[in-house]
């Protein structure tokens, strides 16, 4: 017998393993720890913890991180939205692709029956702001899929291998907890990866016509005694988290309409809200947007249209 070790008679280890079992079964069990529970509590605490420092006007906060060759944004927010309503509306390809189209760089989004782990669920197409058209556009083939749906947390993914202008894996990635009963706290994370091509067109961008753009995230404090905000992929990564955010909110606030209403007022919405931020987000006045959307819509549905003749 080996030193230090004590062995239990075979008949007193089984009366212990049946008492231990007995005193489990009639525990109550509400005193026993739930591990998806106390996992989804750690998850509201802790991003009640981030919007708490908060330095907008809004429970909200921005970050964001860069490497060598990749970069990465998210967006911790408290929305005024159930949660129960907000997986049911999120759970949902169709409602993707609405959230996407706002984005001034979206022209086009396709959806099928997907959200299995290999069909491709959506088809974005994004391209300058002059493009109207999503056929001219670059295509960006993405797989939608429910991570995860419980009753208190839900994971929604949307992944493509090759991404717009040379970048690789992309992702959007949205996670959402109930905070109480009308509000849901939502991280929404957005990441991909540079190829020698985005790279170049990267720093050229941000020698000429990006160099004065920025995020949100404050590195500190100019000559002037003005914040200094980031820049460089980080200020962009930031630019872009933020504004699909804003498109999910607009989304979200808009679902009560009728449908025939709810282009235009989804359109008008995420408008109003990337206009609380125009250091970062303005680029097009309203009546621009709004005119450059509503041609991009006529040109997506033709697109949709010419994408069920081809599959029939």
């Amino acid at each position: 017998m080996e030193r230090g070790y004590r062995r239990i008679p075979p008949d007193r280890a089984d009366r212990l393993a049946w008492a231990v079992w007995l005193v489990l079964w009639a525990w109550p069990a509400w005193l026993l720890p739930g591990p998806a529970v106390a996992q989804d509590d750690w998850l509201r605490d802790s991003w009640r913890e981030v919007i708490a420092g908060s330095p907008f006007d809004e429970p909200l906060q921005v970050e964001s991180e860069a490497r060598s060759y990749s970069v990465s944004g998210r967006v911790h927010a408290r929305v005024h939205y159930p949660f129960e309503r907000l997986a049911e509306e999120l759970a949902s390809p169709a409602a993707w692709c609405e959230i996407l189209f706002l984005h001034l760089n979206v022209k086009g989004c396709l959806h099928g029956p997907g959200g299995s782990a290999e069909g491709i669920a959506l088809a974005l197409f994004v391209g300058r702001q002059d493009q109207a058209n999503p056929a001219d556009a670059e295509r960006l083939d993405l797989r939608w899929r429910v991570v995860a749906r419980q009753p208190r947390y839900l994971d929604v993914a949307l992944e493509g291998d090759e991404g717009p202008y040379g970048t690789r894996a992309f992702r959007l990635q949205l996670r959402a907890v109930p905070d109480d009963d009308d509000h849901s706290l939502v991280q929404l994370r957005y990441s991909l990866v540079f190829g020698m091509r985005a790279r170049l067109a990267l720093r050229g961008y941000f020698t000429f016509g990006g160099r004065d753009r920025v995020g949100f995230t404050l590195e500190g404090t100019g000559a002037d005694g003005q914040p200094t905000h980031v820049g460089g992929t980080r200020g962009m990564i930031e630019r872009n988290v933020m504004r699909f955010y804003l498109a999910l909110e607009a989304h979200l606030d808009t679902r009560m309409l009728p449908e025939a209403e709810r282009l235009d007022a989804s359109l008008q919405r995420w408008f109003t809200l990337t206009m609380r931020y125009p250091r970062q987000l303005f680029e097009i006045d309203r009546a621009t947007y709004l005119d450059q959307k509503r041609r991009e819509y006529e040109h997506q549905q033709a697109l949709a249209g010419e994408e069920a003749q081809r599959i029939r």
